[in-house]
């Protein structure tokens, strides 16, 4: 009969299944998958939550992948949107591409790192129509602590003028950024005419 068919069918397909590895053997990839993505998303979007079970970024991207074997995961044009616990305006982050890895601290604290390229635009508007935007080629953003940093040149707007530096670190909890120079890049601020009123 046909469910006896079935039967017999599903039966072979178990028996084939089980029998294909041997008990306590770990089926490895072929070599030419070995560098292939273990997992790939396209369109992602995607929730990362704090320790205390509240919301850190959300995360949308063109495209995620993750590879086991760098324990990494690559971004392409993404796009963070980070949350304040203390109800700040957020930040919002673009970059052209990024990576998301664990790195040891030099107290032996493992943290979620992501960094970012391609063209760094990082925003923060306020409700009184104020504003912060940072731009630089690269950026290293630790979720954990709410901080972020670029050994690079970075361009900040804001609605009161312009600022020009070789470098920035940024504690985006308290509002502090502290700015670096060097002997080809000073650290130069236009004000606005309009503040002088």
């Amino acid at each position: 009969t046909r469910w006896g068919v079935c039967a017999v069918l599903v039966a072979v397909i178990v028996i084939l299944i089980s029998g294909s590895a041997e008990p306590g053997t770990t089926t490895t990839l072929p070599d030419e998958l070995a560098d292939s993505p273990a997992l790939r998303m396209v369109g992602a979007n995607s929730l990362r939550y704090r320790h205390d079970g509240n919301l850190s970024y959300r995360l949308v991207a063109d495209q995620i992948r993750h590879f086991d074997k760098d324990q990494v995961t690559r971004l392409q044009i993404a796009h963070l949107h980070l949350l304040d616990p203390e109800g700040k305006p957020p930040w919002d982050i673009r970059a052209g591409a990024g990576e998301i890895s664990q790195r040891s601290r030099a107290d032996q604290i493992v943290e979620e790192v992501v960094f970012l390229h391609d063209e760094v635009n990082m925003v923060q508007e306020n409700p009184d129509g104020s504003f912060i935007r940072l731009q630089t080629p690269s950026m290293f953003y630790y979720p954990d602590r709410q901080y972020a940093e670029t050994s690079q040149n970075v361009m900040i707007d804001t609605d009161v003028g312009r600022t020009k530096a070789s470098g920035l670190q940024g504690e985006l909890q308290r509002g502090l950024i502290r700015l670096f120079s060097s002997e080809r890049e000073r650290v130069h601020t236009i004000v606005l005419r309009p503040q002088f009123r």
